[in-house]
């Protein structure tokens, strides 16, 4: 597959970035997810005049969380999985009386 490089815009600066057409989309989601964000700390604190590098690691911390948090969910992907066999089994006996 071809990469290419793209132009990323984030908190007002120009970024290049290799990648492949099959993955342009989700990066350019990505970018705009990051602004997105950091546009609703830049208002929820612009009486605490934090400079840019503060608002992006709250931004950087608060992705790395959510990443976190869905990894620990994958980790107990297993154990949903047979929560759910069991109560579709259950289900089904129930259904037969």
């Amino acid at each position: 597959m071809v990469e290419f490089q793209i132009q990323l815009k984030i908190a007002d600066k120009y970024y290049p970035m290799i990648c492949k057409r099959s993955e342009e989309e989700i990066i350019r989601k990505a970018a705009s997810n990051v602004n997105n964000k950091l546009l609703k700390y830049s208002s929820a604190y612009s009486n605490a005049k934090f400079e840019i590098k503060d608002l992006l690691a709250m931004v950087a911390f608060h992705y790395s969380k959510d990443n976190l948090l869905v990894q620990k969910n994958e980790d107990m992907s297993p154990l949903f999985d047979k929560i759910k066999q069991l109560n579709k089994e259950l289900e089904d006996y129930l259904s037969m009386n």
